[in-house]
């Protein structure tokens, strides 16, 4: 499994496919096992780059408190260590908050930025209340929520439609196996939501440079997808995409729509 030291952690990161690199960057508590319904679709026209977060997965999960912008700073660090200088980057949910600093923070180092599923943050974030209250109390409990399977069950209610899961389809199956093989520590889950709560990049989103697409869920009831359009409203010449019937784990229930709107866009973008 290759790991790289970087910002006083072990990176663990996955490499498939060849082409133009393409950095993807999962959302709380996932880990790059749980981009598989995307990769082979994606590794066909690009260098595909996949990483587990400060906090989960393989990755060092520190105990002291993290940030996206220090999450952003991983990532810029493992772009260097793999002699990396420019790559395409989709990040989703809190994901894409890294992207979206990374992308403020180092312009140089990113393409075409796709955004999924994700928010500007702060509290003119739509449902940012209810989402700080849900990881305030997530962030409170003592016990270890992902072994209580009623807390598991309504959690992938938010993620998935009714559909996938009565029909347990391959892309849900892959999900849930990357979180049992690689579970994240629930202090490492606590301190990436603490992450997410403070993120805040809504005044800096007309700095954006890139060309940009923005990309929800019609039906997230994890992150409103309202969120999307006031990311597109505040990046210069973002273009919108909302995909109908979907939740927030869309991209993974519809790989082949979400990867065929991404290698168009990207391919648009050059």
């Amino acid at each position: 499994m290759p790991t790289v030291q970087a910002n006083d952690i072990d990176i663990y990161y996955e490499e498939h496919g060849s082409g133009e690199p393409l950095l993807l960057i999962m959302g709380w508590g996932g880990n790059a096992a749980s981009w598989t319904p995307q990769i082979p679709g994606l590794a066909e026209t690009f260098r595909i780059i996949a990483f587990d977060n400060r906090g989960a997965g393989r990755t060092t999960a520190p105990e002291s408190p993290y940030s996206i912008t220090q999450m952003a700073d991983d990532t810029v660090a493992l772009l260097d260590l793999l002699d990396i200088q420019r790559a395409h980057v989709f990040g989703v949910s809190m994901g894409g908050m890294i992207a979206q600093e990374l992308a403020l923070a180092h312009p140089e180092r990113v393409g075409a930025l796709i955004l999924g599923c994700t928010s500007a943050g702060g509290d003119r974030a739509t449902g940012f209340a209810e989402l700080r209250g849900e990881i305030e109390a997530f962030r409170q409990e003592n016990g270890d929520k992902l072994h209580d399977l009623q807390w598991f069950g309504d959690f992938m209610k938010r993620l998935w439609t009714e559909g996938a899961l009565a029909r347990s389809d391959s892309q849900v199956q892959d999900f849930v196996l990357a979180l049992i093989r690689f579970p994240p520590p629930v202090h490492g889950l606590r301190n990436q939501a603490a992450a997410i709560i403070d993120h805040d990049a809504h005044d800096r989103l007309p700095q954006t440079e890139h060309h940009t697409l923005v990309i929800a869920g019609a039906e997230d009831g994890l992150i409103d997808p309202q969120n999307s359009v006031i990311l597109s409203g505040r990046i210069p010449d973002a273009q919108l995409h909302i995909f109908p019937g979907l939740l927030h784990a869309f991209h993974l229930e519809r790989p082949d729509l979400v990867n065929s709107m991404i290698v168009d866009f990207i391919g648009r973008a050059r």
